[in-house]
């Protein structure tokens, strides 16, 4: 089916302020080292009987939450406990802005919350522009990342079971650290003929595209995997699922391991493809360190209403 008859639930605003929560509906966020992620602030001032809840002290295997001067820790791994955060909240709608949230922490939120909210959307603030790197290379085009911390499945989307090199599809969502792509593909070591690159296309602006295959390139070539580079819309989480499930049709006795090194979006798209799947899927990521000054103001936002698109 053509991606123009697929539903994409989404709504797109041009400017932050253009957007309000819902009034008595519940809002979860994160702040991190981007200026961006501070757009929570001009709404909490608001008011308006919006639950504010903030996610602090994260590390690998947990977080804690703060709701009206009282906090608790939430694990990962911990479906009960991921279910009794949703509960304590326990209103009509939902939101779970993911922009200042690194995956490992929003991802199993979102999954578990798939199940456990009436409503729920995602939401996630653009950057109007990366920092260029001071001494720009073939891998890496922009100054996003201080390291790698290392490779490890997404906690709630691991694989039980590791199946033989022959039954196994990577699909890597690029972007612009080909480092970060060079690293998986060294630890992973998928066959080159079942390497499926997925670039945003469009992208957030029509040279990212370009910026993406360049930063890639080396690897591209020398695992041949240019061959089979895939498209989906680099702000759009539901083209990059459908293109999944694409993938998922064409090697159907395959376990889809999952990279999202690339948009939030399609990392958002990857996570409702394993939250919903009924096959082998893993998610595995490089945990990267995030520079304080990777991006540049904040473009548009984007409301996207996944227990609509997950439920339908």
């Amino acid at each position: 089916m053509p991606i123009r008859d697929h539903p994409l639930p989404t709504r797109c605003y041009d400017r932050v302020e253009r957007f309000s929560p819902e009034i008595g509906s519940a809002y979860v966020f994160g702040r991190s080292v981007e200026d961006r992620s501070a757009h929570v602030e001009k709404w909490t001032e608001r008011g308006e009987s919006v639950q504010f809840v903030q996610i602090l002290d994260e590390t690998r295997n947990s977080f804690r939450m703060a709701i009206a001067g009282c906090s608790q820790e939430v694990l990962l791994r911990s479906s009960s406990r991921l279910a009794a955060f949703w509960s304590s909240i326990d209103r009509p709608m939902c939101y779970l802005d993911i922009t200042g949230l690194p995956h490992h922490i929003w991802a199993p939120l979102l999954r578990s919350g798939l199940s456990a909210c009436r409503r729920l959307a995602a939401v996630y603030v653009e950057p109007a522009d990366y920092q260029l790197s001071p001494v720009p290379t073939e891998g890496e085009i922009f100054d996003l990342s201080e390291k790698i911390s290392g490779i490890a499945p997404i906690p709630g989307f691991a694989s039980l079971t590791e199946p033989a090199d022959e039954r196994v599809c990577f699909v890597p969502l690029l972007g612009f650290e080909g480092i970060r792509f060079a690293y998986l593909v060294e630890q992973v070591q998928p066959p080159g003929e079942r390497i499926i690159p997925v670039i945003g296309v469009p992208g957030f602006r029509p040279e990212y595209p370009f910026h993406a295959f360049q930063a890639n390139m080396s690897v591209l070539k020398e695992t041949q995997a240019w061959k089979s580079v895939r498209y989906a819309r680099a702000n759009c989480p539901f083209s990059l699922f459908y293109l999944l499930e694409d993938i998922a049709e064409q090697y159907p006795e395959h376990q889809l391991k999952i990279a999202p090194i690339g948009t939030k979006p399609h990392a958002l798209g990857a996570v409702l493809f394993a939250a919903t799947s009924r096959r082998p899927v893993e998610l595995i990521y490089d945990h990267p360190i995030r520079k304080a000054k990777r991006t540049k103001d904040t473009g548009r936002l984007f409301v996207y209403f996944v227990s609509a698109f997950a439920q339908g």
